[in-house]
């Protein structure tokens, strides 16, 4: 993992992303509260899902659209300003501190 990792493409990546979810009727603020950039392992994450079974069709959708990017995470956060379920897809292995390794 490296940490002070940029990745200037992934900006297209979140515009696609956000495009995909308001084209399937997922509105920002309703539906998901934020699509996140993770540099360190170029990949996105969709935040404060309120139910599982839209992040499981959000997910769904994400390795759809990005299917060379293999790795996907789908957990429930109870604390943060971000509640609820979180979406993650990206393409490199993480490798420092297996945060990400569920697939």
């Amino acid at each position: 993992m490296d940490q002070f990792r940029f990745e200037p493409q992934l900006f297209s990546f979140r515009a696609e992303v956000i495009e995909l979810l308001d084209s399937q009727g997922y509105v920002w603020l309703i539906n998901f509260t934020s699509v996140d950039l993770l540099h360190d392992v170029f990949g996105l994450e969709v935040c404060g899902i309120p139910e599982k079974r839209d992040a499981l069709k959000i997910r769904g959708l994400l390795r759809k659209l990005l299917k060379d990017w293999p790795y996907s995470r789908l957990c429930y956060r109870d604390e943060s300003r971000d509640r609820g379920w979180k979406v993650v897809v990206f393409r490199d292995p993480e490798r420092a501190s297996g945060a990400f390794l569920e697939t």
